[in-house]
């Protein structure tokens, strides 16, 4: 009998570094061979809302918002932890990044639709410079935690009990770039030091590092920065490896 195959997930680093008067929110997307060639990187762009759209690795269809962020200044960014038949977790990062005006909106728009939706695995940040938090939602289960400081995630739930069955290479590199971002973020204070990070090869070039190299040809599908500083919101983006390309900055949601 055919065991099944382990699956290829999306990986994925996101989290938020406060700095003086603001914050950087940041993204490296990583996804399996398939979706680099199809080159699924869509911006959304309204008055509202800026965003890179989801995919979702179970249906291979775009939908919901991968990262993001509103006029209001708040901040959503999402990592994956198992695909299922359920809905992707980057829809309930479009209803967040949509409808929520301030912070005291998110734990009744996530309670909301976790009563009406099962959700795949995953972990959602949603920030602005005054306030953070983590959610996590699998199934109809969902945790809600209030964040205080910097904070940086990867695949694994700390919220929730359950824990997917994968790749050992899946589990090394989900934990490898959480214990190194985790130490560099604690040193970063500017967004050229936080481009750095995003590029890193530590402890090598491959499917350990921030900067993710897989072996199957998957990997890093691009990298992307929001940066908070008073009234000023720029979107900086690098397409593909950020260790081999440059990062374009746009300035949003300009008066």
């Amino acid at each position: 009998m055919q065991k099944n195959k382990p699956e290829n997930i999306a990986e994925c680093t996101v989290g938020i570094i406060r700095t003086d008067g603001g914050i950087l929110f940041f993204k490296n997307r990583d996804l399996p061979r398939e979706h680099l060639v199809n080159k699924l990187t869509i911006i959304q762009s309204t008055p509202n809302i800026y965003a890179l759209k989801g995919v979702n690795l179970k249906t291979n269809e775009l939908e919901g918002v991968s990262i993001g962020i509103s006029k209001h200044k708040i901040c959503v960014a999402n990592t994956h932890v198992e695909s299922t038949k359920d809905l992707t977790y980057d829809i309930l990062c479009e209803r967040l990044l949509v409808e929520a005006h301030e912070k005291n909106d998110i734990p009744q728009i996530v309670k909301d639709f976790m009563r009406k939706n099962a959700v795949q695995g995953g972990r959602i940040l949603i920030a602005s410079p005054e306030w953070a938090y983590l959610i996590e939602v699998f199934k109809r289960e969902f945790q809600i935690q209030e964040l205080e400081k910097s904070f940086v995630m990867t695949n694994n739930f700390s919220l929730i009990s359950h824990q997917p069955k994968r790749e050992k290479i899946r589990e090394e590199s989900s934990l490898n770039r959480l214990e190194v971002a985790s130490k560099m973020i604690k040193g970063i204070s500017n967004i050229g030091m936080l481009k750095s990070m995003l590029r890193s090869h530590i402890p090598e070039k491959g499917e350990l590092s921030i900067c993710n190299h897989q072996e199957s040809g998957g990997g890093t599908e691009s990298s992307h920065i929001i940066q908070i500083q008073g009234s000023y919101i720029g979107w900086s983006s690098s397409i593909e490896f950020p260790c081999e390309n440059d990062y374009r900055t746009i300035e949003l949601f300009q008066k």
